[in-house]
């Protein structure tokens, strides 16, 4: 695989490259092709090494040294250094020349600090860090901060965002800071304010604490905590501002406590909302939104109590998102499964129902109601589940399938994971009754999200293994 080479033989590959004619007989050395074609080989090859972006970033150098030729194409082609990354090892010079080659094409801007790069960091270099990038902000078509688990390298950080606070950033599409919070507090600072293509913002910690980028064109918006809550004032100055917010994902605790009889926040082109982590607030944030057009929404984990507060506003009231469709729920541990009952009484509407987490044992009861012959989401027509035998038992599967069709609202499609496909043991019986789509909505839903390699931080505790069969006659 690409991203498994080294250097030395991406050389040897690269050495080797030859053109030939439709008849197979050779007709060109790479050495003889002309420059504007050998750029655009070189660009094929470049995006072959991602997600590697060491060897992305690294393939002009490596290319340089081929040939004379090869190294006078690719050093004057700014396309091939777009990837500019000043985590360690940090060599200013070096930097200044990537940064030169780039011309004024667009470049990814990526700052991640490690164990060697907070204990080599120097203060009084940071200076001449900014004076370095500056000149090269307006031509950012995405950057990205991460301090990761290094409070040490929050000042250096806060240096870097300050000198954003200017400038002009028209090819600013994507902006991503996460960094540990200062204890002692810290203002929020207009940053990035002649941003207008800016569509992708993620703020985590430090970036949320800090930063308040411009969101009148953000699409996609993320917001995690680290240590402290956010006012609600700027929660709700933040969303109101976005007005073309597409998907919104909030983590944990953002806001708390939730302040009552507050007017409802407006998102009308809000479609794709997802709420990951522990959030206490579940109800109180649901309440305090109006999102007439939402078709997807994500609670993962959920327990029982997450949905009492809006359970109860809906018996007296319509429910609130109309249009909502998609449902993705991840029950926190065994009990969390009760939470489906509410669920299907805020959500009446559901179609697919995304279960990332069960548990074997209340599944089918989880789907009970008080009437048996009146199934939860009589529109319910998909079920997605996953880990298949690796942390959820299938059998229950096989009899939620008789359950549906014997209540006459049968499933019309399962969908399930590419490791969950070869353990089905009954896979022709399910043919026969539904459609098997080979598919995993939660991971297209939470693959880039903040935390993600945290498996278990979404999901709960881990799914049985528990081998029922339950008669539902």
């Amino acid at each position: 695989m690409a991203n498994l080479l080294d250097d030395s033989q991406i050389t040897r590959n690269l050495s080797d490259l030859e053109v030939c004619s439709s008849d197979g007989q050779e007709a060109a050395f790479a050495n003889e092709l002309p420059p504007e074609l050998l750029v655009y080989i070189f660009e094929i090859a470049q995006k072959m090494l991602l997600p590697s972006e060491h060897l992305f970033r690294h393939l002009p150098l490596v290319l340089g040294d081929v040939s004379h030729y090869w190294r006078q194409v690719a050093f004057g082609a700014p396309m091939l250094w777009s990837n500019v990354d000043i985590s360690h090892p940090r060599d200013l010079t070096v930097l200044r020349t990537h940064l030169g080659r780039s011309k004024d094409y667009p470049i990814d801007l990526h700052l991640t600090y490690d164990t060697a790069l907070v204990e080599q960091a120097d203060p009084s270099e940071v200076d001449q860090l900014i004076g370095i990038l500056q000149p090269h902000y307006f031509h950012c078509r995405s950057i990205r901060l991460s301090s990761g688990a290094y409070p040490q390298a929050t000042l250096e950080m806060v240096s870097l965002l300050e000198s954003m606070r200017g400038g002009h950033y028209p090819m600013l599409q994507s902006f991503l800071v996460e960094g540990a919070e200062m204890y002692d507090g810290i203002e929020t600072c207009p940053i990035l304010n002649d941003a207008p293509n800016l569509t992708n913002v993620r703020l985590a910690g430090l970036g949320l604490s800090y930063c308040r980028p411009p969101l009148n064109a953000v699409t996609e918006l993320h917001l995690a905590v680290t240590i402290s809550f956010i006012p609600y004032t700027d929660f709700s100055t933040m969303l109101r501002s976005c007005e073309l917010l597409i998907t919104l994902c909030i983590y944990d605790d953002l806001v708390h406590p939730w302040p009552s009889d507050q007017s409802l926040i407006h998102i009308p082109s809000l479609r794709y909302l997802r709420i990951f982590g522990n959030m206490m607030g579940v109800s109180q944030f649901l309440l305090s939104i109006s999102v007439p057009d939402l078709e997807e929404l994500t609670i993962a984990p959920i327990v029982k109590g997450d949905l009492t507060i809006l359970q109860e506003d809906i018996c007296h009231n319509t429910p609130r998102f109309p249009a909502l469709k998609s449902l993705t729920l991840a029950p926190a541990h065994p009990h969390a499964m009760r939470a489906l009952g509410p669920a299907s009484i805020c959500f009446p509407g559901i179609e697919l129902l995304i279960l990332p987490n069960y548990y074997s044992k209340y599944f089918l009861l989880s789907f009970m109601t008080d009437d048996k012959a009146a199934p939860l989401w009589p529109g319910l027509h998909t079920l997605a589940v996953r880990d298949i035998d690796g942390r959820h038992n299938q059998r229950v599967l096989y009899e939620f399938v008789k359950e549906r069709q014997r209540l006459g609202v049968p499933l019309n499609a399962l969908y399930l994971d590419s490791s969950s496909v070869p353990r089905m043991t009954r896979m022709d019986w399910l043919k026969d009754q539904l459609s098997v789509v080979e598919a995993d909505p939660w991971r297209i839903q939470c693959g880039d999200a903040f935390y993600c390699d945290e498996g278990d931080r979404f999901l709960g505790s881990d799914g049985d293994h528990l081998d029922i069969s339950w008669s539902m006659s």
